[in-house]
């Protein structure tokens, strides 16, 4: 499984190749359509969107055939996610755009991997969820993946349509943030203290200690100094 990039692109299936239902506001997309671009303006949004906001998308091979794909972003960087009445994404969330998966491996559990993909990639840059927008009608050769799949695979339903439900798989759970965020602050390695007397701490704060509260002193932990990641 290898990123998405402009040279990686050429592999993509042709007619999803120069489809923009994602990457383009629907006026926009139909002018592309006019002038015969859409392939360009394709190319133009992954340029923008690897530069702005990392990867957003890999391709599954099987020796030399792809096998599938799939394509994800901050919802920020997806105009058409707005259009959806069981919209907008939550600001907390990437956005998955689609998955594409070859008839040859369907059934394989290609479609699950390339979600859990998805959901490492956006874990290590501190997302916690991903939603998406489902094909509640579960129509073929759409841009849209069924919401069924959607559910198989963990996502729950946050806002229902009847025809575009969004969903939502949680990456993990606030105890396990916190539980994280503690060990992060731990001291592995041990540390040396040490002592100053007033003389010495003069010189260090450069003013007098007389009626210095300890918790000003280095070394002593105040409440509220903690931040919520």
């Amino acid at each position: 499984m290898v990123n998405l990039t402009l040279d990686s692109l050429e592999d993509v299936p042709g007619r999803c190749r120069a489809c923009v239902f994602w990457e383009l506001s629907p006026l926009r997309a139909e002018a592309a359509r006019e002038v015969g671009e859409p392939a360009l303006e394709k190319e133009a949004w992954l340029s923008h969107t690897l530069l702005e906001w990392g990867g957003c998308g890999r391709i599954a091979y099987e020796g030399e055939a792809v096998a599938g794909y799939v394509t994800y972003a901050s919802p920020k960087f997806v105009p058409r996610s707005m259009e959806f009445p069981s919209g907008p994404v939550s600001p907390d969330a990437a956005l998955l755009m689609t998955a594409f998966v070859s008839p040859a491996y369907a059934g394989t559990g290609l479609g699950r991997q390339l979600v859990q993909t998805v959901a490492a990639d956006v874990a290590r840059r501190g997302i916690y969820a991903i939603e998406t927008f489902g094909d509640a009608r579960g129509e073929s050769n759409a841009c849209l993946v069924p919401a069924d799949f959607y559910r198989s695979v963990g996502f729950k339903t946050v806002r229902s349509d009847p025809r575009y439900p969004r969903l939502r798989l949680e990456l993990r759970s606030a105890i396990d943030r916190s539980v994280e965020a503690e060990e992060a602050m731990e001291l592995h390695d041990p540390v040396e203290w040490f002592r100053l007397d007033d003389t010495e701490l003069e010189q260090f704060f450069g003013e007098a200690t007389t009626g210095r509260s300890r918790l000003d002193r280095p070394g002593t932990q105040r409440d509220g100094d903690f931040f919520d990641r």
